[in-house]
């Protein structure tokens, strides 16, 4: 029993040692570097320019981050690279968006402009138009604007008021007036098209016309006053009191008859190579050369058809049956007018 008994004191007073205790606390010490060092991890954090070494014992990536004094975002995200040891963090950008009157502020990291669109739930029509391209790679502070662009077609029948084409004639009484033709109303129908953006018209345009029925002017014969010429002088004619030329070359009284281009229709050309109009008249070119000057007045001064080229003639000219044919636009002036007797002066 002594032998037991000294043993066992022995042995607590070797625990009780310093020695003891300091051998004890350098084992614990070795197996906790041991597994430290087994365990820990060094880790490179990417953060856009920036860069950072961390040793951790976590494996998972947020706690990695968030001992690291770095904070995600709503849209932040973590891309394990292709090395071992690496996590890079992907910032997410701003973008604002612009539709229907709204703007929506999202967050994205990765995508395109097309991502950012449906993740808010806009939808492009075929019409709309975009300030940035939709395969667009998002970036911060982009701003996307989608204008809503709407098209409208409709026709409309529109009715064209006829005109009236006045003539004034020596050949009708003053006071008096003759309708030769009546007007006719036309008719058209216009295919319009209007654009909208955004609710707003910003253009309108006209696709097509189509005359229903044509437009028929009035033609409208109104008398002059007595003594008015049907062709007035370019130049100033010194007249009498019987307002006969008091200057010229030649003087001719005879038959005067009248004719007209086409029953109504001027632009002929003459014999002499003139547009048949008011105030070119047809002689006799033996006697009254073409490109004459001519005035031609009733000897009593009360029918004036005024001044006039000589350039065209016919048979009743060249027979002497007439002294002068006169060209009236209409041919009612000429039904009219009939046959007068008129003296005719060449002036030049």
């Amino acid at each position: 029993m002594d032998t037991v008994y000294r043993f066992t004191r022995a042995l607590r007073s070797t625990l009780n040692s310093r020695l003891f205790a300091a051998s004890a606390l350098a084992v614990v010490s070795a197996a906790i570097i041991f597994f430290v060092s087994i365990n820990i991890n060094a880790v490179t954090i990417i953060d856009g320019d920036t860069s950072r070494v961390v040793l951790t014992l976590e494996d998972d990536p947020h706690r990695v981050v968030e001992h690291a004094g770095l904070t995600l975002k709503e849209g932040d995200r973590m891309v394990p690279a292709e090395s071992a040891g690496i996590l890079k963090i992907d910032r997410a950008a701003d973008v604002q968006i612009t539709a229907d009157g709204i703007s929506t502020l999202v967050r994205m990291s990765q995508g395109t402009v097309a991502d950012a669109l449906e993740k808010v739930g806009v939808q492009i029509g075929d019409n709309d138009k975009l300030n940035v391209p939709l395969d667009l790679a998002i970036d911060d502070d982009l701003d996307i604007s989608v204008d809503r662009i709407a098209f409208q077609v409709y026709t409309v029948t529109e009715t064209q008021k006829y005109t009236v084409d006045t003539d004034y004639t020596t050949t009708i009484p003053h006071g008096s007036a003759f309708i030769k033709r009546s007007g006719v109303d036309g008719s058209k129908t216009i295919t319009y098209r209007k654009t909208i953006k955004n609710g707003e018209l910003i253009k309108a345009e006209t696709l097509k016309e189509v005359v229903n029925r044509k437009m028929v002017p009035q033609i409208k014969l109104v008398g002059t006053p007595k003594g008015t010429p049907q062709s007035v002088p370019p130049f100033k004619i010194n007249l009498d009191s019987q307002g006969q030329p008091t200057n010229f070359k030649t003087k001719f009284t005879g038959r005067a008859t009248a004719y007209s281009s086409d029953r109504g229709y001027a632009g002929n050309w003459t014999a002499s190579g003139r547009r048949a109009e008011v105030g070119v008249v047809a002689v006799n070119p033996k006697k009254i050369p073409y490109g004459s000057k001519l005035y031609i007045v009733s000897p009593d001064g009360s029918y004036v058809y005024g001044y006039a080229i000589a350039g065209d003639t016919g048979l009743a000219l060249m027979s002497g049956r007439c002294v002068v044919d006169l060209f009236f636009a209409h041919y009612e002036e000429c039904l009219r007018f009939g046959a007068r007797r008129l003296n005719v002066y060449v002036l030049e």
